[in-house]
């Protein structure tokens, strides 16, 4: 029986981003509704900590309300929905409406369809003793794995956490597995290893800085089976935007056309200069600016060095002439070559001259 579902993964609702975090929640309902999808999982970290799952669940119920009853939501909660937690107050104790929370530890079989299944594995900070748990047997054609954790040699965006949640891959043959439907890794991932398919989608949104690339969920259409990533457009991107520095302190930035206003725009700031605080005020109303029409601004001035007097040297006025003559010829990707080239050539200048004092 053929039959599609999505997979969406860490989409930390929160209070303290709601409006964006929900349009990015009503985004996954609308895809769900236009790919018929019989099932909607998600594979942990749907709130970015109890008290968020605790203060959000009516507006999750609401949402969830708006797909056709043939759809069936599965919940699987991750880590995050253990921070922050109350005392003696369980994610079950909650009401999730449509949504089916499979928090039994340390795993729980569902039937889907007549020829699908899935095995819910919720977050746990040791999976070491599976081959000791008490599965059933496969029944139906295609098992369909559920889980939250990490993969060894799986790319991560980001650093570690401390309760990790080790999945070792051998986990999914022992039990069976077609497709080891994944969260936990911010980044995407989406391959074959033996017989199983392994699918992390990523997060959901742009949950912390340096998260690059599409935000995506994933369909999955079983007849296959076939997996494909859906980019979601509401979530926006994590986006890198250079700024040079003169030596005056003037800013010069270049902002990419296929910005949104859902974007995370980190200014990454460059230069020699003469003149900080014209620079940090410059940069400040810059930043001020930007928040008017993006979702969040980050900045970092690692690459921001100060020289006093160096624009009057004339071996400075002699370097920043050539580069000139040379940069003017060269335009859109190769700009960013000839910055560095610029910034380079100032800091070697810089350290002669702070040398010979």
């Amino acid at each position: 029986m053929k039959m599609n579902f999505l997979l969406s993964a860490d989409l930390h609702l929160s209070e303290t981003e709601k409006e964006y975090s929900f349009s990015v929640l009503e985004e996954i309902i609308n895809l769900c509704i236009k790919e018929n999808c019989e099932a909607l999982l998600f594979a942990g970290d749907l709130f970015d900590s109890r008290i968020d799952a605790e203060k959000l669940r009516n507006d999750f119920r609401a949402v969830l309300e708006k797909l056709p009853t043939s759809c069936i939501v599965y919940f699987l909660p991750g880590n995050h929905e253990e921070l922050r937690a109350k005392e003696n107050v369980k994610l079950e104790s909650f009401d999730f409406g449509r949504a089916r929370l499979l928090a039994e530890k340390p795993c729980s079989i569902h039937v889907l369809n007549e020829e699908v299944e899935l095995l819910a594995i919720p977050f746990q900070s040791d999976y070491s003793e599976y081959r000791d748990w008490k599965v059933p047997p496969k029944e139906k054609p295609l098992r369909l794995l559920l889980a939250h954790g990490t993969v060894p040699g799986i790319a991560y965006t980001g650093p570690i956490e401390e309760t990790d949640g080790t999945l070792d891959e051998d986990l999914f043959s022992f039990f069976k597995a077609d497709i080891a439907a994944l969260g936990h890794l911010h980044s995407r991932y989406l391959n074959k290893s033996g017989d199983v398919i392994i699918a992390y989608p990523g997060s959901a949104r742009v949950w912390r800085e340096g998260e690059t690339g599409k935000r995506c969920v994933i369909l999955g259409k079983t007849e296959t089976p076939r997996l494909e990533q859906l980019h979601l457009a509401s979530a926006g991107e994590y986006r890198i935007v250079p700024v040079y520095v003169s030596l005056q302190g003037e800013l010069r930035r270049e902002l990419p056309e296929d910005l949104t206003p859902a974007d995370w725009l980190h200014l990454d700031v460059s230069g020699v200069t003469e003149d900080e605080p014209f620079v940090i005020a410059a940069l400040e109303k810059l930043i001020e600016d930007l928040k008017k029409q993006y979702r969040k601004v980050s900045f970092n001035t690692k690459a921001l060095f100060i020289l006093e007097g160096i624009s009057a040297h004339p071996l400075a006025t002699s370097f920043l002439k050539a580069w000139e003559d040379a940069a003017s010829r060269y335009k859109g990707e190769e700009t960013g070559v000839y910055e560095l080239a610029r910034l380079q050539g100032l800091l070697a200048l810089k350290q002669t001259l702070e040398s010979r004092k």
